[in-house]
């Protein structure tokens, strides 16, 4: 079962919004990286992208552990969205 934590921001009258300096220190969010927002079921879930060039590097030997953990995300997603 996940466990949820609790932020709170505020969007600005320009529509902006701060992401909590924990969560973009946990993350490694820096200025100018960018995120997706998701709506879902009444819910905003921000992503954050990854810059492709951060992914040079990732060989074969990673394909399987990737994979994997893609599979567990998509599953728990669809648990998710059921409940």
């Amino acid at each position: 079962m996940a466990i949820y934590v609790s932020y709170l921001a505020t969007v600005s009258k320009k529509g902006l919004m701060t992401i909590p300096s924990e969560i973009r220190r946990k993350y490694g969010l820096k200025e100018g990286d960018k995120v997706r927002i998701i709506e879902q079921g009444g819910v905003l879930v921000i992503v954050p992208l990854t810059d492709i060039k951060a992914l040079h590097g990732l060989g074969a030997e990673h394909k399987e552990k990737l994979l994997k953990g893609i599979k567990e995300l998509e599953e728990e997603h669809d648990e998710e969205a059921k409940a």
